[in-house]
């Protein structure tokens, strides 16, 4: 099967051929926020406490951006579900032209209030400096992100995920490199600490930019008019912030009820701060298999409803996500069984050891909930189902989340454990509501295109 050609059923492309780059291109950035906060250990405990309260917020910059994106790559996948090639290519440049806006704005954003928003922390000194120093750079650099997270979801969206994981590997290599300079220092190179380790990560994004636009311009199936930059329709911007705005809104609520638990954990302590880090950085390769197998089925379930087949679409996201929970109970099995080991490679502290392994037993709970929020989701927001996500995770992940991790974890003294609880209790309450909303059908008459 020809990928390259503007005539291809993408409705026969398999789910393995799109979710395989995306798992591998995943665990490469996961990677790349796993070496940070390795070579990082190394370098000081506090960094590493900095740099779990500003990887939550950095997040949020990317959910911001990926408003665009998740609205262009919706109406993209059903567009060529549909066979409208020209239409999904002014929906690819319009996605440019809001990305290019909002990431400025959002940088002289972050530049302006860093600091009073890291005053909400409470942080000690040298951590909120560190913190101060990254999420500075980083949020001022973000532009070459944004535009790299657009150039992905169009080749996602138009089946070459392949390109978006040869390019991340890359800037693994790059971030790699630059991060072992600036932190220690070999061959006399000057030691630049968290500040290096902002400037490699957005000069990384900066590469990466450069390589996926001219990946973008070898597929000729990705016709986007470039030469109409300053004719795009209204209705264009309309439409991809129609579907954006609430489908960006169910990952923002999460990100932001992650933010106040992080603030929450931060009142317990350095010890737990840090081990809250180590336990997101394992944990994120446990479920990055379901995360990875829901972009593949947000795609999919987008060809078919834009050719008109639901009942296939029905179908096939009950087997995909069959598949995502058992790989997911079988990664957090095993990431208990070897825990200590692992641990032990990046900490040496007893008191955080002991609260991360705690914590990883409540995962065994967690996780397969999680599958259920980060594979039948996109199933609905690939249909274009994407207002019903979002009203139900508002509730459930402050009023449930937020509000048992506060219970648990702070009133009744449980902890991190008590967070993690709280966690829990938000995935399987929220999962089993996207559960059944798929189950009624109600996404089959939300269909985009005609």
């Amino acid at each position: 099967m020809n990928l390259s050609s503007s005539s291809i059923d993408r409705t026969k492309i398999p789910l393995s051929k799109l979710v395989l780059p995306m798992f591998v291109e995943n665990i490469i950035r996961t990677s790349l926020m796993s070496v940070d906060q390795l070579m990082l250990y190394a370098y000081s405990e506090k960094a590493v406490a900095a740099i779990s309260v500003v990887s939550q917020m950095a997040f949020f910059i990317q959910l911001i951006y990926m408003m665009v994106t998740m609205g262009a790559s919706i109406h993209i996948s059903q567009n060529l579900g549909a066979g409208n090639r020209k239409e999904a290519g002014l929906i690819c440049l319009g996605s440019f032209v809001l990305i290019g806006i909002l990431s400025t704005v959002l940088s002289f954003f972050v530049f302006l209030f860093a600091a009073p928003i890291l005053r909400l922390f409470p942080l000690e000194t040298k951590v909120y400096e560190y913190a101060w120093q990254f999420l500075t750079i980083y949020g001022c650099g973000s532009i070459f992100m944004a535009l790299n997270i657009v150039q992905a979801a169009i080749l996602r969206s138009y089946g070459h995920p392949k390109d978006p994981m040869a390019v991340n590997a890359i800037a693994l290599a790059f971030t790699i490199g630059g991060n072992a300079l600036c932190l220690f220092g070999p061959f006399g190179f000057p030691i630049f600490g968290v500040i290096g380790v902002a400037i490699v990560t957005v000069i990384s994004q900066f590469i990466a930019l450069w390589i996926m636009g001219s990946r973008i311009q070898k597929h000729k199936d990705i016709e986007i008019p470039f030469q109409k930059i300053r004719e795009v329709p209204k209705y264009i911007y309309r439409k991809i912030l129609e579907v954006g705005i609430p489908t960006a809104g169910e990952n923002i609520s999460y990100n932001t009820s992650q933010i106040f638990i992080t603030s929450m954990i931060a009142s317990l302590g350095t010890d737990s701060l840090a081990a809250y880090s180590l336990v997101i950085t394992l944990s994120r390769y446990v479920f990055i298999s379901g995360v990875s197998i829901g972009m593949g089925t947000q795609i999919k379930v987008g060809y078919f409803v834009g050719s008109g087949q639901y009942e296939e679409a029905q179908k096939r996201v009950y087997r995909y996500f069959s598949c995502g929970i058992a790989i997911s109970i079988a990664l957090v099995i095993l990431l208990n069984i070897f825990k200590q080991p692992v641990l032990a490679f990046f900490t040496q502290n007893p008191q955080i050891t002991a609260i991360a392994s705690a914590v990883f037993l409540v995962s065994l709970v967690l996780e397969p909930g999680r599958n259920l929020n980060t594979i039948i989701t996109p199933g609905l927001k690939g249909a274009g189902d994407v207002r019903f996500p979002v009203i139900i995770g508002i509730f459930s992940m402050w009023f449930v989340g937020v509000g048992c991790a506060y219970l648990f974890g702070i009133r009744l003294g449980l902890g991190l454990i008590g967070v993690w609880i709280g966690m829990a209790a938000d995935e399987w309450l929220r999962g089993l509501l996207m559960l059944s909303r798929w189950y009624s059908g109600a996404w089959k008459n939300k269909s985009l295109v005609k």
